[in-house]
């Protein structure tokens, strides 16, 4: 048990990649605050999976590209557990719009929810990570940090930020035990039991390891990355796309 005694906050953790770290760090022995936007049967469901895995959890419901809806869940999280010491910065939300036509109102909100809710997540837990002189950063980028697509200038501005975000804070934070890593996905088939795959087959001819991910594989790359045995890494984007060309 790794992470034992450890606090992890996942956000966007009520399904797909989120629910896969969540379940992770539970089974290497944290408790986990359980973040959904607004389907509290999601989080409900996976905070019944960490406690069926003797570890304590937390379902709270918070659009975090609300300011107040995230801090107010941040206060939650803090009166319950005294502490958090993994913060997984993993929720964002992807509507394209040509530039012509994106608002200032959709740019704003798109950087809210990819880039600004990561600032308010790991300030709101440094302080106890700086008093223990232990604390663990995660925030997922994506390939539209690399890869520039039409109608998605503000997703890529923000998955950028956070490659920055992750860099600086790296440098910083690391006397203090703080350890800051960023990850970014290839294509991963979140497709649900049940669920028929609607993500397009073409571009598996691009993944030279010949499949899709798994929310899985992005999960174990973030347990290793909390855990004491990456304690010399930090600072670094690590991508996980089988091989597919990022750039």
């Amino acid at each position: 048990m790794p992470l034992e005694g450890k606090v992890a906050l996942v956000t966007g953790s009520g399904r797909n990649i989120g629910r896969s770290i969540a379940l992770a760090l539970a089974k290497d022995g944290a408790n986990v605050v359980v973040n959904a936007r607004s389907n509290r049967q999601e989080a409900e469901a996976v905070a019944a999976e960490i406690r069926d895995l003797g570890r304590k959890a937390l379902p709270l419901l918070a659009d975090i590209g609300d300011r107040g809806q995230l801090e107010s869940m941040l206060d939650h999280a803090l009166a319950e557990f005294g502490r958090i010491d993994i913060v997984v910065n993993n929720a964002a939300t992807r509507p394209h719009k040509p530039f012509a036509e994106m608002s200032y109102e959709d740019w704003r909100g798109v950087l809210a929810t990819d880039l600004d809710s990561a600032f308010l997540s790991t300030k709101a837990a440094l302080p106890g990570m700086v008093e223990r002189k232990w604390g663990r950063v995660i925030n997922l980028s994506g390939l539209q940090a690399f890869q520039g697509r039409h109608g998605g200038a503000h997703i890529s501005a923000a998955k950028v930020g956070l490659i920055g975000f992750t860099r600086a804070l790296a440098t910083e934070l690391a006397p203090d035990g703080i350890l800051v890593n960023c990850i970014v996905p290839g294509l991963i088939d979140t497709t649900r039991d049940g669920e028929a795959r609607t993500r397009p087959s073409s571009r598996l001819s691009e993944i030279p390891v010949g499949r899709m991910g798994e929310p899985q594989d992005i999960a174990s790359l973030c347990s290793f990355l909390c855990s004491d045995a990456a304690g010399f890494i930090t600072g670094q984007t690590i991508h996980v796309n089988g091989g597919e060309r990022d750039f």
